[in-house]
């Protein structure tokens, strides 16, 4: 651990033994490098780590601040731990909720999308009107499947520079995530196949699967620790599991990240029994 991560732990104990209350002064950066013994650049780093983590807020020609802690809200009851569905009906249902999202007096907890007003629509436009005053007759050619080339070039590079070889050639640009997704589990799945889904899941994967005529078996999925892996395995053994559609990051709806200790014990088990996994 290096200096600064020591001081901001030490100063997060002291916020959580309430040494130091919600809208309480900090000392100055100087203050606490006199203090401390540490230069002034190792206490700004242990200030800004305390407040991208939300412990302490900076006011503008005054310094920083305890912040405000939400209290934690209580876990959910947890229910099946696996839910067999032969056939996925669940179009009307979504398509109401949408209907009401249009209603500008509805806070939309049900939707994925954000709030209109976070747009930035000026920017967007000035954008919109550069590309199009170098739009060319045949620009639109140049991105028909697989995809814009150049594009392709670049996340084949980005791909590199993380350690993985993809060629451009592998790689296919889709209108959108959703599209993306349901191609890759029309390509692993028939009609009837059964597929493992969260539960709670993103309409949009029910939605896949009832275009395609798909089976699911929904997992008890913890709003901390993400799907439960123990279920999961008893739903292999169980049904002849064809796919798993996860989010393995900020799950939606519920926000949880998985482990990299159970990403790993994920793909093992996939691996073993010869599950293809769609990540969204």
């Amino acid at each position: 651990m290096t200096r600064y991560e020591q001081l901001a732990q030490q100063i997060r104990e002291q916020i959580q033994s309430r040494v130091w209350r919600a809208g309480d002064k900090l000392p100055s950066l100087r203050e606490s490098g006199k203090r401390a013994g540490l230069s002034l650049m190792t206490v700004v780093q242990s200030y800004q780590l305390l407040e991208s983590q939300g412990w302490i807020v900076a006011r503008p020609q005054s310094g920083y601040y305890v912040a405000a802690r939400s209290q934690a809200l209580p876990q959910p009851i947890r229910g099946e731990k696996l839910l067999v569905s032969e056939q996925v009906d669940i179009n009307a249902f979504i398509f109401d909720v949408l209907q009401a999202c249009k209603d500008p007096e509805i806070v939309p907890f049900g939707s994925a999308f954000p709030d209109a007003t976070l747009f930035m629509q000026p920017k967007l436009a000035r954008a919109l009107s550069s590309v199009a005053r170098k739009f060319t007759p045949h620009s639109s050619l140049a991105n028909l499947p697989p995809g814009n080339e150049a594009l392709r070039r670049h996340i084949a590079q980005r791909y590199a520079l993380n350690g993985m070889q993809v060629s451009p050639d592998e790689i296919v640009i889709t209108a959108g995530a959703m599209e993306s997704l349901s191609l890759s589990l029309q390509a692993v799945t028939q009609p009837g196949d059964t597929v493992a889904i969260e539960s709670p899941a993103f309409y949009g994967a029910l939605q896949a699967l009832e275009r395609l005529k798909l089976k699911a078996v929904a997992i008890a999925t913890h709003p901390q620790h993400g799907i439960d892996l123990d279920s999961l395995q008893q739903a292999i053994e169980q049904y002849p599991i064809k796919a798993c559609w996860l989010m393995t990051h900020f799950q939606n709806p519920q926000g949880s990240s998985m482990s990299d200790e159970n990403k790993k014990r994920l793909v093992t088990m996939l691996r073993e029994h010869q599950i293809s996994l769609l990540e969204d």
